[in-house]
């Protein structure tokens, strides 16, 4: 019976450890010169990609370009080392299409040096799927003498992408100073799902089974602005931002749950699908401030970003249920909460000539997953990413074309109670250190006209 319990949370265990990227801030960065950098550029933003970055530094520039930015592929791997038993790894790659970036500029006569501009990326991205199956003879049910024919799958699935789409306005206060303010509208379709299914068959011809079902899905349609304010004292550029917290315009969404167990010493059966439920995603409040000076050929950026702490709130809203089996009440609800963080960025570019430029980056990418939280929403790992990029940027033809690679890296520790090859001498000595690791290479490519 015991062993039954262990492959159960040896599925759960695997549900809990894939990269959610609504914990990061940090993950993806817009623009071409700003891509190279990391993001570090809040003080320092040089295309339109200021949108984002710092709306006050949209009126300094002499010349506002259309952009057209796009990281073109992404390969991501995750291992989880001695996952499912000492010298049995977990692992999962993926390649992927990178979330892009677009804006423009809205040139009306009666703007005067005034600048409006518009934009649209994609603020948080996931696409993960993973799955796995075991066929095998084990002894798995305590009270069934010898070993049981054992099969078990999981399958666990998530798929996001949180869409902005921004209008910026930005004006002078001087020539040194430029204020703004972008007004995004949010858009998130989300749907996470998993199943899990275990059977045994013992030598008596009974059968134990465990099934269980995860269904999650709601969009969310949420507002939010972003102030910036930019100074140039060249060789010294300074910027200042604001995020505000997202204010929920409408959402809803499904639940579905199903948990089934039979054959062995307890039975459990409960089952409940709710259509239309209220739902609800939220962003943090964050401050961001940052820099660059120049000095000959080289400019040196800083940046840094402090986000707010997001209280557990529900995502859906669903009615609580009664199990079938023992009449306990249940809910099912989605569930969210975030910690506060602050992420820094330092960027360097080797200037060839006004068109030419080698640029590099490193910004820290910390999770704001609560350790040991109870919400359920973000199924992501502990780990803190560190982003390391490197490129150029070159004029050819009419446009400025960028050239270039970035890489993640991160890891982390827990302790897993869970072994699918137990030590038939010393059965509950299964607790064991794991290390999780993940690393992701982006190739990236963008231009300007």
């Amino acid at each position: 019976m015991k062993k039954v319990y262990s492959a159960i949370l040896f599925i759960l265990l695997i549900n809990s450890t894939s990269y959610a990227q609504e914990t990061y801030y940090w993950n993806v960065t817009y623009g071409t010169r700003s891509t190279l950098l990391g993001g570090a550029v809040i003080g320092s933003v040089s295309d339109l990609s200021a949108t984002y970055y710092n709306p006050g530094a949209v009126a300094l520039f002499e010349d506002v370009q259309f952009i057209l930015s796009a990281e073109v592929y992404q390969y991501e791997n995750f291992t989880i080392k001695d996952g499912a038993a000492e010298g049995l790894d977990l692992n999962f790659s993926t390649i992927t299409p990178s979330p892009s970036f677009l804006a423009f500029d809205l040139d009306f006569d009666f703007l005067g040096t005034d600048r409006l501009a518009i934009s649209l990326l994609t603020r948080q991205s996931a696409d993960f799927e993973f799955s796995s199956r075991i066929i095998d003879s084990i002894d798995v049910i305590g009270s069934s003498p010898g070993k049981e024919s054992f099969a078990g799958g999981f399958v666990t699935e998530k798929k996001f992408d949180d869409i902005w789409g921004g209008v910026t306005y930005s004006t002078k206060l001087s020539e040194l100073v430029g204020v703004g303010i972008t007004g995004y509208l949010a858009y998130i379709p989300l749907r996470k799902e998993g199943e899990t299914i275990l059977q045994a068959l013992s030598s008596q011809g009974d059968i134990a089974s465990f099934t269980n079902i995860e269904n999650y899905r709601f969009n969310s349609l949420r507002a939010l602005v972003k102030f910036g304010i930019g100074i140039d004292l060249r060789p010294l550029t300074l910027g200042l931002t604001l995020t505000s917290p997202s204010l929920s315009i409408t959402g809803s969404g499904s639940v579905g749950t199903h948990t089934f167990l039979s054959g062995v010493d307890s039975t459990i059966f409960q089952s409940n699908y709710q259509d239309d439920v209220k739902a609800e995603y939220k962003n943090p409040l964050s401050v961001g401030v940052g820099g660059a000076y120049q000095f000959g050929k080289f400019n040196l950026h800083l940046s840094a970003e402090w986000f707010d702490k997001i209280d557990s709130y529900i995502v859906l809203d669903s009615e609580p249920y009664v199990s079938q089996g023992s009449g306990e009440q249940l809910i099912n609800d989605l569930t969210h909460e975030a910690k506060s963080i602050i992420n820094y960025g330092l960027g360097l570019d080797y200037i060839i000539n006004k068109e030419f430029f080698i640029s590099a980056g490193f910004t820290t990418d910390f999770s704001a997953k609560i350790r040991n939280t109870n919400t359920n929403l973000s199924s992501a790992a502990n780990w803190d990413v560190y982003h390391i990029s490197a490129g150029a940027t070159f004029p050819i033809g009419g446009s400025s074309t960028t050239l270039g690679i970035s890489y993640s890296l991160g890891n982390d520790k827990f302790q897993n109670d869970v072994d699918l090859t137990p030590d038939p001498d010393n059965p509950d000595e299964i607790a064991r250190e794991n290390e999780v690791s993940f690393s992701r290479i982006k190739v990236l490519f963008g231009f300007e006209l």
